[in-house]
């Protein structure tokens, strides 16, 4: 039952996630204006303000990846990649590679629970027959 119930949870979200990284790929790149700039320890946030092609004007935040010699600040402008349906909600910077992990997860959840739903539903060896059930 729970391995069942554990390879349609992975079909779902092996679905969900090939429908999110075609729906990136449809996206496109635009130029973004930074309104402002937080640091949370290690991690920096970018609040962008960007017109996409359909000519719809989005404000959204973002996590960038800085290095230290390089500083971000208000004004500057930075390419970003949205998404096709929800291009101000799905923002990202553009050339970052991380939509693949989910794949990566949703397809090893996939033969994960595929493995389990085998083991569980196969059948079961017959048992021995009783003139052999003193044998070694």
């Amino acid at each position: 039952m729970f391995s069942t119930f554990g390879l349609a949870f992975a079909l779902t979200l092996t679905a969900l996630a090939t429908w999110s990284i075609s729906d990136e790929r449809r996206g496109s790149d635009a130029v973004a204006e930074v309104a402002g700039v937080e640091h949370r320890g290690a991690r920096t946030f970018l609040m962008v303000h960007f017109t996409t092609d359909r000519g719809e004007v989005c404000q959204s935040t973002l996590r960038v990846t800085v290095d230290a010699g390089q500083a971000v600040n208000i004004g500057d402008n930075v390419p970003v990649h949205h998404a096709n349906s929800d291009p101000c909600l799905r923002v990202r910077e553009a050339g970052d590679p991380s939509g693949g992990l989910i794949t990566l997860v949703a397809v090893a959840l996939l033969i994960m629970f595929a493995i389990l739903t085998n083991v569980a539903w196969r059948r079961p060896r017959p048992p021995l027959p009783l003139r052999y059930a003193d044998m070694p």
